[in-house]
């Protein structure tokens, strides 16, 4: 069955208690201050311990971080990318010490290249070194995006990146973003959004690695490449995000909520009364 969950900030030791109290058990957060790629933010290790202590009562769950927003693995500026790099590869060992799936990042950014193919070629190199660096269980998640020159707003260049590292299923995934999916022009508001999805998925190959979805709704217009997430059932997809999660497809996958917890739980009773945990 499908599974609904929240983004929860930091410090780690307070998501068992929002679990508890929210009667979830599917997650996400961060693992350093989202708006850098130093270690500001780096849970210590008395956070770390109560996190796991209190992660015992939830054997089920299922939870993934989300790297800093300034990750950005084909930046022409060396201190950007490298960063990028060392940020992204450390936050997904300390997920996988956490007994978390993975750490999910947006693509990056065709700025400062010439085309296309090469900011998605810079991407794919520096992705490699991250591969390289992680440990055993350590996995990071691509996550498709939406705005202005972001790379990976199609299935396809999803697909491109995931194949130019020879997609090691054990230390890579995606995440899919509909909100982006969305605004990015995949109007997922259409009768037959889900298949038309799967399908390009399948031709993408890259079936065997969609490992969660962001389910947000959509403030903006389909193609307004407009990143303004709805609570589901509010937005410009409204009911399509349930033609999705009941597609076959679709349908066992973890879900996420982006939002505020309270905007999360309205989305989430939305969803409930279609599907039952």
């Amino acid at each position: 069955m499908t599974r609904f969950g929240v983004h929860i900030d930091p410090p780690l030791a307070d998501i068992p208690f929002q679990l508890s109290a929210f009667s979830l058990n599917t997650f996400q957060t961060t693992l350093r201050d989202p708006r850098r790629l130093s270690k500001e933010g780096v849970p210590d290790e008395e956070d770390q311990a109560a996190f796991q202590a209190g992660m015992a009562s939830f054997p089920d769950s299922w939870g993934i971080a989300h790297a800093s927003m300034l990750t950005s693995l084909g930046s022409p500026d060396p201190r950007i990318r490298n960063g990028s790099m060392s940020a992204l590869a450390g936050d997904a060992n300390l997920a996988a010490k956490l007994n978390m799936q993975g750490v999910c990042f947006h693509v990056g950014y065709q700025k400062g290249h010439d085309s296309r193919d090469d900011a998605l070629d810079a991407v794919i190199y520096k992705l490699k070194e991250v591969l390289a660096r992680l440990k055993p269980g350590a996995r990071v998640l691509l996550e498709n995006g939406c705005e202005g020159t972001e790379l990976g707003q199609s299935i396809e260049e999803l697909g491109r990146v995931a194949h130019g590292v020879e997609m090691p299923a054990d230390k890579i995934g995606v995440v899919l973003d509909t909100c982006h999916l969305h605004v990015a022009g995949f109007d997922l508001s259409h009768i037959d959004a889900p298949q038309r999805l799967a399908d390009e998925i399948y031709a993408a190959g890259i079936f065997s690695i969609i490992s969660a979805l962001h389910l947000n709704d959509a403030r903006e217009a389909c193609g307004s490449h407009r990143d303004r997430h709805a609570v589901p059932g509010q937005g410009t997809i409204g009911e399509g995000l349930i033609r999705l999660l009941a597609h076959p497809f679709f349908h066992d996958l973890p879900v996420i909520l982006e939002m505020s917890t309270e905007a999360a739980m309205q989305g989430i009773e939305f969803l409930n009364d279609h599907f039952s945990e």
